[in-house]
């Protein structure tokens, strides 16, 4: 297999187009946002129909890696 005589590997040259490039762009974008567009319902769901936003102290235990000021 020969390769296309006018390809050139100079500085800045394309030699591969990612042709379903937009498809992945349109991907993250509905993936992006239907997370954050569903986080607000959620965390209104837990705070008055679950048991409520959780505690300070819990949130520190279990979801950071850092310490919350008090």
């Amino acid at each position: 297999m020969d390769p296309d005589p006018t390809l050139s590997f100079a500085k800045g040259e394309v030699i591969y187009e990612n042709t379903r490039l937009l498809e992945w762009v349109r991907f993250w974008k509905v993936l992006t946002a239907s997370t954050f567009g569903f986080a607000p319902f959620f965390y209104l769901f837990e705070t008055y129909a679950a048991d409520g936003m959780p505690s300070l102290d819990w949130m520190e235990d279990n979801f950071n890696w850092w310490s919350i000021p008090k």
